[in-house]
């Protein structure tokens, strides 16, 4: 009986334990998960690295013990048995009650990130050897390439990608921050893949197909994001940038660009409106 219980805590601290870690950043995970996509994977990831993390070191233990106890000078002659029921079962339905729940957690992430939110800004992401284009159809511009010479000055970020090659253009995907955004991908050329670490998003630019992808940023900042579908001589250096701004800073971008176009400037609410 003993046992039995001693068998049903170690898979409830197992459990427990996951999912009290399963929100949290170590070395073994991802580096700064941002959004509620990046908050999602981070979960079921966590989870699954500490159920794992508490099964190798529980499995470790049991070696090292096996190691002492049962040496050779202890017990010379060999114990000899054919199976033990109850282990059996306990070695058979945990393992299944654990991949049940991660099956679970998993398809519950899966239907989050791919369901797109009925309101949002979208934004046309096209991807092209070796670069990409960003347009904003419903304020009619387009994100412009940046003059690296000029921002190497004020983006830390863009310095560090162009120290070894400054030859190909970086264009910033601006957004305002806590909002949904939509991305619609395609390719002009072969298959690329927009992906951003730090929103664990990633998803493939195809030629002659639109591929949908969503994020949320909760905080202002800059987020690097690049290519990461092998796709010619230059893919290394196929690099963008979301940069997360405030809303305020957002209608003063946005009117830059209406005005570099000769168009009207738009009101805060109106462009609130727009991803409502």
């Amino acid at each position: 009986m003993l046992k039995k219980l001693t068998a049903l805590a170690l898979v409830v601290l197992t459990l427990t334990t996951a999912a009290a870690f399963a929100g949290t950043v170590h070395p073994g995970g991802f580096n700064n998960p941002t959004g509620p996509i990046a908050d999602k994977v981070n979960d079921i990831y966590n989870f699954m690295f500490w159920i794992t993390a508490i099964i190798f070191i529980g499995v470790q233990a049991v070696i090292v013990y096996a190691i002492f106890k049962f040496r050779r000078k202890k017990n010379p002659k060999a114990a000899k048995f054919t199976h033990n029921t109850p282990l059996e079962i306990f070695w058979l339905t945990v393992p299944a009650i654990i991949c049940a729940i991660i099956a679970w957690k998993s398809f519950d992430g899966m239907r989050f990130i791919r369901s797109m939110p009925e309101a949002g800004l979208d934004v046309e992401v096209i991807a092209y050897q070796f670069g990409w284009d960003f347009d904003y159809p419903d304020l009619e511009i387009s994100a412009p390439e940046l003059d690296l010479e000029v921002a190497k000055k004020t983006k830390p970020w863009l310095k560090d990608l162009t120290q070894f090659n400054d030859s190909f253009s970086v264009k910033e995907l601006v957004v305002p921050v806590n909002t949904n955004v939509r991305v619609h991908v395609t390719s002009r050329d072969v298959i690329h893949a927009f992906y951003v670490p730090e929103l664990i998003v990633k998803i493939d630019a195809m030629p002659g197909r639109i591929n949908y992808q969503w994020f949320n940023i909760p905080k202002e900042g800059t987020y690097i994001g690049q290519c990461a579908e092998l796709c010619g001589a230059a893919h290394g250096f196929m690099y963008f940038a979301i940069h997360a701004v405030s809303q305020e800073d957002y209608v003063k971008w946005v009117n830059k660009q209406r005005s570099e176009e000769g168009l009207e400037p738009m009101t805060m609410a109106q462009l609130k409106e727009l991803t409502m």
